[in-house]
């Protein structure tokens, strides 16, 4: 007898769909069934849409495999926006922003994201090839060291003295809409003078399976792109994600924010707000704001402070939540500088829970580059002193007082802002001294250089008077 006869492979076939307005306002994600047959070792996805050159309609894509579409499904495959036209999902080998691994048979969806939909509609075609061919092990790039490690169970190393590290909490590589490899990404961050790095794919963490450099220390983040705004995630396990398919108009959508930052936090990670008054659309943050929100950012690329977002963080405070300001570039390709602005973080050393445990701590000092010295702040009342993130305890109507060093040669002059509301300005440049009667509530304090230009903002040091 012969060798037996290998399966034939599945035919490649073309699924064709039509979506108006409307049904992008009823339902943003569209799912189109495929039956997958057993046997098969990868299943390629490409589509193609009217008006996609002129871009008059922008349609997203993801992947779901047999199982519930749920909320938090673990049937999620993956997600790629619309940075691919075409993904490939295997045993051992997957595209960015995709998990390799078995392919059940039964009925796969391909999530359609409707992001855009011309007046007229669009018209979506759909190909799927299946193949029975094996892949191989050495088609795969070795995972990252910590890629499959929750970052919480990691061990501390031993404490070298807190120092403040210098940090970019928001950037995206090849596996979502950036352009550079993670290996790429965090050599940019290096010769940047960074420490660490929070690699925020949109919707995904897959970069996770990537060889990485020691250096710098790369946290597993995820930027969380629903349609009503967009969330950092930072310390998540690898090859983890939070879930994204939340619209504000959904009945429970509130319930569901708060499960995913719950999901988040269960996870040892933090939750933050991005860019939330961006001007792109669903960019800019609609959904209820969690009570268990841990930060957000003020301060997005090389445009400056944002005033809008600063007066959300300061409304926040003044309702006696702690959450954290970062600064972030968001960072998708050069020539765009990856620390412009960056996050200053104290810690005692480098590694994620550290880190983690720094920013949700509020040590943390937002500044407009990676390489400028952060300012140094103390506050003192009576006997008791309080630094960055801590809380000074004072009788009511005490005097605090308030210094900032300025380490880079008194180029700059400091502001103290109490409550969000009252600013005062050092008169010289350089070192200052401030004083200010003791009332529930926050002081930070703003570095600001000759041309009027902000140069650092700190978290802030809580005052109590009970």
């Amino acid at each position: 007898m012969g060798p037996a006869a290998q399966p034939a492979e599945p035919p490649a076939r073309t699924i064709h769909r039509h979506f108006n307005r409307d049904d992008g306002v009823t339902g943003r994600y569209q799912y189109v069934p495929i039956d997958v047959a057993a046997g098969v070792e990868s299943l390629t996805v490409a589509y193609r849409y009217s008006g996609d050159r002129t871009g008059d309609s922008t349609i997203d894509l993801g992947l779901f495999e047999p199982g519930p579409l749920t909320l938090g499904t673990p049937g999620f495959r993956g997600y790629s926006g619309g940075a691919q036209r075409t993904i490939t999902v295997g045993r051992t080998l997957a595209s960015p922003g995709y998990r390799a691994g078995p392919l059940p048979p039964g009925t796969w969806h391909v999530l359609l994201g409707l992001y855009k939909v011309a007046p007229e509609g669009v018209d979506v075609d759909i190909d799927v090839v299946e193949s029975r061919k094996q892949q191989t092990s050495s088609d795969v790039a070795p995972r990252h060291a910590s890629g499959d490690q929750a970052s919480v169970a990691l061990p501390a190393p031993a404490s070298a003295g807190p120092r403040w590290y210098s940090g970019a909490l928001h950037v995206h590589t090849n596996h979502s809409d950036g352009t550079a490899a993670p290996s790429a990404v965090a050599s940019a961050a290096r010769s940047a003078g960074l420490d660490f790095i929070a690699i925020t794919d949109h919707n995904n963490t897959t970069w996770t399976r990537e060889a990485m450099p020691d250096s710098p220390l790369a946290i597993v983040g995820e930027e969380v792109t629903t349609p009503g705004g967009h969330a950092s995630v930072w310390g998540l396990p690898g090859n983890s994600w939070i879930d994204f398919r939340v619209l504000p108009t959904d009945r429970d959508a509130a319930a569901a924010i708060t499960g995913l930052v719950s999901h988040a936090h269960r996870a040892g990670a933090l939750f933050a707000l991005n860019h939330p008054f961006s001007d792109c659309s669903g960019c800019g943050w609609q959904q209820v704001i969690p009570d268990a929100l841990d930060a957000v950012e003020i301060w997005n690329g090389q445009a400056g402070p944002q005033a809008d977002a600063i007066a959300l963080w300061d409304r926040l405070l003044r309702a006696g939540r702690h959450v954290t300001a970062v600064g972030t570039s968001d960072w998708h390709r050069p020539p765009a500088p990856i620390g412009d602005a960056a996050v200053r973080v104290l810690a005692n050393a480098l590694s994620t829970p550290l880190v983690i445990g720094a920013i949700r701590d509020g040590r943390v000092i937002v500044m407009r580059d990676p390489t400028t010295v952060p300012p140094s702040v103390t506050a003192r009342c009576g006997a008791g002193g309080a630094a960055i993130g801590d809380t000074l305890r004072c009788t009511p109507g005490a005097t605090i007082n308030v210094g900032v060093g300025m380490p880079d040669g008194g180029d700059a002059r400091a502001a103290l802002v109490v409550n969000g509301t009252h600013e005062t300005r050092a008169r010289t440049a350089g070192s200052a001294t401030f004083e200010t009667e003791a009332a529930d509530g926050y002081l930070r304090v703003h570095v600001i250089g000759r041309d009027g230009a902000i140069i650092a903002i700190t978290n802030p040091i809580y005052v109590s008077t009970r």
